[in-house]
């Protein structure tokens, strides 16, 4: 090896003397012909690798960095070559000494061990015994970071190990899997309960990189060396959290599927690992393979069923002899679902008569029965439709069977292949009780442990708020057989009960293919029950609860939304037959529930679409209509017996706003509902029309108000009678109304004049009230809103234009704020101007040199761009009043068309081209000049 000069000696020498030079030297230093001197100085002792440091933040730590590694990391390349060839053990023995002084003496450095991976990936393989790989350990055991020891060793030394056919090699590479994919056991309480969790050294991000980059590739070169770490890790886990049967539910599919993004503990990363090992064994060696995955079927582990499952569907060419084996009644349940369903679905067709005719009959002798050893036909129907769901497209008798036992369950099986459907959510508090144990349970078992479990009142750790989500969760995963045993929870919390109401109409709402018809009979006579409790409607059930979670508040709503969600529109209804029982329901809701409180200044709809009787009226009325449309279809648009059998239930509940307790729910609804009842009785609603709109009782007429003004449709009985009584006007001067509301009445008002109930010239017209009163925001909202409507109306609104334009602007005092604000609004207008003449030139000049009060210059400009297509010379005149105000020079294309159309009238046109520009120059602004300068310059 060539010596140091003297030169390179004096600069050791100034390294030694001042520390502060020794991160550059070690990071810029190349050559093994300084090893032998910087090992002399003593920077490779083990005891210089740096601890761990407090740091100034008490309960952390800061890792300092050890320089002289980064000469190392620089010089590992130079090993590779056969004269620096002693080298190579100096460098192993530096790794395993420091990491042995480290481990002796309790301490670690991550940022040393990241570093050590790379020199150990560079060193020639050749010169690297099986026991130096043991050093790894101690490094993926560091408890501040091992993600970056495991992405150097597993994503880049791994890989380069595997792709060659090296013996030795391959035994490094075997080694380092099984050290990299150790699995430990973590124990985490949550109120009170211990759950057990597997989990793997390196993190679930890392782990999922290194399985995707080389799992297959292992199973290709390693063979059955490598499944059988996978194999090895699987069944560890399984045996210590006991969950094997019950995968289907932590690992829905053991295939590449949606349905496994978020599984990320050790058991699932273990499977997708053997799974991809697998496959690349199959893929290396089938014949040895096929053999090894006939006997993973003799195994103790239903998953590791599930994973040769898999294989074989996925390789059916080398198992056609396995048909007989898998034609089984122990693979025709849950655990077995996906993998099973999709080996029939797809390899059906090879099987031959005697095989077809096993698979049916054992599936013809699937049953579901509940608690006391009844059939329940319905669900039996449907798990029989899920199997025959794999088969139908194969045969006649099998569609047949399908169809036959569909028309029983009354659905088809969505998603047959899984035995729970999962979509994006939102659960929010983790569970204290995991989702996929709560899954696992019997209903019985399940039940009591809802009853036993006792919530800690900690905001900050799993509790009730989590379980009660993951209950949701439980009972979507499979909604036909909690359907069937719904009694089973009627004495269990009431949080529990609210989320069982709520997870069906989610499920309801979401069009969730099911056996809605036995369903909705079990889930209704379930909540007659529920309120037959005396519990109930205990005060205690009525008290506000803790971290958001249900009272009976909860339930009555949820109840109402339920059957609102069944009866609001045709298409997606319960059966009719159903509608009584759902009625009754409601009536004894609405029979126990008290309204709430309201108050002038009330948000009164707000408050009736989510006060509990608020929305069991909501549900009234939604059957109510139901069953008027039911009638008209067989009664030839005949709904009045329909309508009488309801209309005894809303008298009542009209009369009750003037009770001495009164409720204001349905004061409020009735007329947001306007048009519901006057399609199932226009004689009730005019009759009742002045105690709707109440004056007397104030507090009445504010609801009433409130409700109406969400009503799109304007009536002209209603508003001409709204009107008579003065009902508008009064509340437009009410303070206690929102801005919402007196801007409803202000659109009323345009629409009942744009369709000619009433006239302008009209002493009583409220379209001239509304001009004469001049409130600025007043006038403001009807400007705006008659601009809204421009595309819709067409020339007729024009003409409306045209006639309230002269009579706003002549009440407008252009003198004050307020009367330039409107002018400026006015410029909304200037949209119904396609042609500049002698009736609209006076309006438009007054308004443009008032644009820029409220930031409506634009309009103007894009108005005068459209003008001068065909009139740039009145373009120009109302261009110079805009200016006379404003300096806006955007939109800029409505700035460049309107100059383009001057240029192209020649010299007296390019005048007035330059005069507008400078205008624009003497406020200082400067593009319009220079776009009128490209103008000319392209001409």
């Amino acid at each position: 090896m060539t010596k140091l000069s003297a030169r390179e000696i004096d600069l050791l020498k100034r390294v030694d003397d001042k520390e502060e030079l020794r991160p550059l030297f070690f990071k810029k230093v190349k050559g093994l012909k300084w090893f032998d001197s910087i090992s002399e100085r003593g920077y490779f002792n083990p005891e210089e690798n740096p601890r761990p440091k407090p740091s100034n933040e008490e309960g952390y730590f800061t890792i300092p960095y050890w320089p002289v590694i980064d000469y190392l990391v620089n010089t590992v390349s130079e090993l590779e070559f056969p004269e620096n060839s002693e080298y190579v053990s100096k460098y192993l023995e530096l790794l395993v000494n420091i990491t042995n002084y480290a481990k002796d003496n309790g301490f670690s450095n991550y940022r040393t061990w990241q570093q050590f991976s790379k020199i150990i990936s560079s060193i020639p393989s050749t010169a690297i015994n099986l026991d130096d790989i043991d050093i790894i350990d101690y490094w993926l055991d560091d408890k501040y970071n091992r993600n970056l020891v495991a992405q150097e060793l597993g994503e880049e030394w791994l890989p380069q190990l595997l792709d060659t056919n090296d013996s030795h090699n391959f035994q490094i590479a075997t080694k380092l899997i099984d050290k990299l994919f150790q699995v430990d056991f973590i124990e985490k309480e949550f109120a009170g309960r211990i759950n057990r969790e597997s989990r793997l050294r390196i993190d679930k991000y890392n782990a999922n990189r290194i399985i995707n980059k080389v799992a297959y590739l292992a199973g290709m070169k390693l063979g059955k060396e490598s499944v059988l770490i996978f194999d090895s890790r699987l069944k560890y886990i399984l045996g210590d959290l006991n969950n094997d049967l019950w995968s289907h539910i932590w690992h829905p599919s053991i295939g590449q599927d949606q349905q496994n993004n978020y599984k990320d503990n050790a058991e699932n990363l273990m499977i997708e690992a053997y799974r991809d090992s697998l496959n690349g064994y199959i893929n290396a060696n089938p014949l040895e393979a096929s053999h090894f995955i006939e006997n993973l079927f003799d195994s103790d582990y239903q998953t590791i069923h599930r994973i040769a499952l898999l294989a074989v569907n996925e390789n059916f060419y080398l198992f056609p002899h396995m048909i007989d084996k898998l034609v089984n009644d122990n693979f025709l349940t849950n655990n077995y679902r996906h993998e099973m369903w999709n080996f029939l679905n797809r390899n059906y067709p090879q099987f031959n008569t005697e095989q077809k005719q096993k698979l049916i009959s054992l599936i013809n002798e699937i049953s579901r029965t509940d608690n006391d050893g009844n059939l329940r036909e319905g669900a039996t129907a449907y798990n029989k439709a899920i199997w025959f769901a794999a088969i139908k497209d194969h045969g006649e008798e099998e569609l047949s069977q399908y169809k036959k036992n569909t028309a029983i369950a009354k659905t088809e099986p969505v998603h047959p292949d899984l035995t729970m459907y999962t979509t994006a959510g939102f659960i929010g508090h983790k569970s204290p009780i995991p989702i996929e144990e709560l899954q696992s349970l019997s209903l019985d078992k399940l039940v009591e442990e809802l009853n036993t479990y006792e919530d800690p009142g900690d905001d900050f750790e799993a509790g009730m708020e989590g379980l009660v989500k993951a209950f949701n969760q439980t009972i979507k995963a499979s909604p036909v057989d909690f359907s069937q045993e719904l009694s089973l929870f009627a004495n269990i919390d009431l949080a529990y009960i609210h989320e069982i109401i709520e997870a069906y109409r989610d499920l309801w709402n979401e069009k969730t293919k099911l056996p809605w018809d036995d369903i909705w009979s079990n889930l209704i006579d379930f909540c007659i029950d529920l309120i037959k409790q005396e519990r109930f409607w205990e005060s205690e059930n009525s008290k506000p609860r803790d971290n958001f979670i249900a009272n009976r508040y909860w339930i009555v709503s949820a109840i109402g939304r339920l059957i609102e969600a069944g009866t609001k529109t045709d298409d997606h209804a319960f059966d009719i037959k159903y509608l009584h029982k759902a009625e009754i329901l409601i009536l004894q809701l609405l029979e126990k529930e008290l309204g709430v409180d309201f108050k002038y200044d009330s948000d009164a709809v707000f408050i009736s679409i989510n006060s509990p009787r608020g929305i069991c009226l909501e549900a009234l009325i939604n059957l109510a209509l139901r069953s008027c449309r039911i009638a008209d279809k067989s009664n030839s648009n005949d709904h009045l017996e329909a309508w009488k059998h309801f209309q005894p239930y809303f008298d009542e509940e009209l009369s009750l706003a003037d009770n001495p307790k009164p409720e204001y729910e349905f004061a409020t609804l009735v007329s947001n509902y306007i048009p519901n009842f006057l399609y199932m009785s226009q004689e009730w609603v005019f009759d009742n029309l002045k105690k709707i709109f109440n004056q007397d009782n104030y507090q009445r007429w504010l609801c009433a108000i409130q409700g109406f003004s969400l009503v799109n449709t304007v009536y002209q009985e209603i508003y001409s009678c709204l009107k008579e009584n003065g009902d508008f006007i009064k509340a437009l001067n009410d303070k206690n109304l929102s801005d919402h509301v007196w801007k409803k009445i202000i659109q009323n008002i345009v629409v009942a004049y744009i369709n000619d109930y009433e006239k302008y010239p009209q002493e009583d017209s409220l379209i001239r009230c509304l001009i004469i009163r001049n409130n600025l925001q007043e006038i403001n909202h009807l400007i705006w809103f008659i601009w809204t409507l421009r595309k819709e109306k067409g020339e007729t609104l024009k003409e409306k234009v045209y006639e309230l334009w002269p009579n706003i602007l002549s009440l407008s005092d252009l003198s004050t704020k307020d009367g330039r604000k409107v002018a400026s609004q006015l410029c909304f207008w200037s949209v119904f101007v396609d042609e500049i003449n002698d009736h609209n030139r006076n309006f438009l000049h007054a308004i443009a040199p008032y644009a820029d009060q409220d930031h409506n210059s634009y309009l103007i400009l894009e108005n005068i761009a459209n003008i001068s297509q065909n009139q740039p010379f009145e373009a120009y005149d109302l261009w110079m009043k805009l200016l006379e105000g404003s300096w806006q020079d955007f939109p800029v294309e409505a700035v460049r068309e309107s100059l383009s159309n001057l240029v192209n009238l020649r010299e007296p046109g390019i005048r007035k081209a330059k005069d507008i520009v400078s205008e624009y120059l003497k406020k200082g602004i400067e593009r319009p000049n220079i776009i009128l300068r490209e103008i000319l310059q392209n001409n």
